[in-house]
């Protein structure tokens, strides 16, 4: 079972290809320039470098967000075209859950944090019982009371809680963990329709804001 995986959401843009359990090659750099230019060029020298052609990759797996507005699209339609020429499935991965994954440090409460802008966040809480990652919240945007009222319980995952004040796990990149993820997915059958796949805001974007359009409800 060979893996493409990818993360676009956050500022370290990733890149990984799995075979099997084992994480073959990966590669990430600064998502700071342009995601949309930097992304093909990416995955044709990981595959190349794991000797591996596109059409070797069995399927794709993906960060939805939340996360940055741009690179969420990003993602979402780079994975949708290549997808659809190569008629392979997709599986969709939370931004989170792939941040939680990174620390699978048994029985302890996990709460990876985002930065939304204008002092919002983006969080949800995990644990790992018998090695096994579990979601105790849905993805959610914060605001710093919300985030306030559960520092103290949780461990935090990303410079954004660092940023705060809280002490925190640090932030690396995704894309191999979103290939462990979708791997035990794909064994369970749970893939994402390419009909289906859409970028996961969680909340209206700058330009929507102020053009007053409402995309979401409380």
């Amino acid at each position: 079972m060979r893996i493409l995986a990818l993360d676009t959401t956050t500022p370290l843009l990733s890149v990984a290809v799995m075979a099997d359990d084992a994480v073959l090659a990966q590669m990430s750099c600064s998502a700071k320039r342009s995601t949309s230019s930097r992304l093909f060029p990416m995955i044709d020298t990981l595959l190349n470098y794991a000797g591996l052609r596109k059409g070797d990759i069995d399927f794709i797996a993906l960060t939805v967000g939340p996360g940055s507005f741009t690179g969420v699209r990003v993602g979402v339609a780079a994975v949708k075209g290549l997808a659809y020429a190569l008629k392979r499935e997709v599986i969709a991965v939370s931004t989170l859950e792939a941040m939680a994954h990174l620390y699978p440090l048994e029985g302890m409460l996990l709460f990876p944090l985002l930065d939304a802008r204008r002092g919002m966040f983006y969080g949800a809480m995990f644990r790992y019982i018998n090695g096994s990652l579990e979601r105790l919240t849905e993805d959610a945007l914060l605001s710093r009371e919300d985030v306030e009222r559960v520092s103290g319980s949780v461990t935090f995952i990303g410079e954004v809680a660092s940023r705060l004040g809280y002490p925190s796990l640090p932030f690396r990149e995704l894309a191999p963990s979103v290939a462990r993820i979708a791997r035990k997915r794909a064994e369970r059958g749970e893939f994402t329709r390419l009909f289906d796949l859409k970028p996961v805001y969680l909340r209206p974007s700058d330009a929507e804001e102020t053009r007053g359009i409402i995309v979401y409800k409380d």
